[in-house]
C-alpha cells in the first residue's frame, strides 16, 4: 500500500495558487473579466473566498500574475528548443534543426485560442482600467524585452546575424502572431495550415534569409 506524502505548507499554498489560477483562467478566457467573480473563482477550484484572498489582493492582481506565468511558460517552450541536444548527438543542434524547431513552433502559436482570448480580454480591460492599464503595459513591455533577449540568444546559438535589432523583431513577430490569431478566433480565412506556412515565412525570411 503506497503512502500517501504529505505536502508541506509551502508545497500546499503553491498548489492552491496554481490551482487558482487555472481557474481564472478558464473562467477569463470563456466569459470574461468582468463577468467572472471572485467567488466563482474561488468555486471553480475548489477553495473558499478565504483561500483566494489569502493568495491575490483581487481578480486584477491574479489576472496579472496569470499573463505572467503564461509568459513565463512560452518562454520556457522557446528556450527548450535551444536546449534540447540534437537526436544521437552531444552539444547544441546544428542550425537546421534549430531552425526548424523554430519555424514549427512558431507557426502553430496561433492556435492556442485559449490563450488568445485571454491575452485580448487583458487588453480590453486595460482600455477600460486606468489602474490596471500600467500594470498591463509593464507586462507587455517585460514580454518584448524577453522576446528581444530570445532572438539575440538564439542568433548566437544559430550562427545568424539578426536582420534588424531584437526589439524590433520581437515588436514584429508578437505582432504578427497576435494577428494572425486574432483571424482565428473570429473564424476567419485562411486556415491554419495556410496560416501556419504564412508564419513560417516571414520567420525564415526575417531571421534565416535576411
Amino acid at each position: 500500500m503506497k503512502t500517501k506524502l504529505r505536502l508541506t505548507r509551502e508545497q500546499s499554498r503553491e498548489q492552491t495558487r496554481q490551482r487558482l489560477l487555472d481557474a481564472t483562467h478558464a473562467l477569463f478566457a470563456t466569459q470574461g473579466f468582468a463577468a467572472t467573480s471572485v467567488e466563482q473563482i474561488a468555486l471553480q477550484a475548489g477553495y473558499t473566498r478565504g483561500a483566494f484572498y489569502s493568495n491575490f489582493q483581487d481578480k486584477a492582481d491574479i489576472f496579472l500574475a496569470l499573463l505572467r506565468r503564461e509568459h513565463g511558460r512560452i518562454m520556457g517552450e522557446f528556450q527548450a528548443l535551444l536546449d534540447e541536444p540534437a537526436p544521437e548527438a552531444e552539444g547544441p543542434p546544428p542550425r537546421d534543426l534549430l531552425e526548424a524547431r523554430l519555424l514549427a513552433h512558431y507557426a502553430r502559436m496561433h492556435q492556442d485560442s485559449q490563450l488568445l482570448a485571454l491575452m485580448l480580454e487583458a487588453r480590453l480591460h486595460a482600455a477600460r482600467d486606468a489602474d490596471f492599464a500600467p500594470h498591463f503595459r509593464r507586462f507587455r513591455e517585460d514580454l518584448l524585452d524577453a522576446v528581444g533577449r530570445y532572438a539575440q540568444a538564439f542568433s548566437q546559438r544559430a550562427g545568424l546575424a539578426l536582420s534588424m535589432s531584437p526589439e524590433d523583431l520581437a515588436f514584429g513577430f508578437v505582432a504578427l502572431c497576435d494577428g494572425c490569431a486574432l483571424h482565428r478566433l473570429a473564424g476567419s480565412r485562411p486556415d491554419d495550415e495556410d496560416t501556419g506556412r504564412v508564419l513560417r515565412a516571414f520567420m525564415k525570411r526575417m531571421v534565416f534569409e535576411p
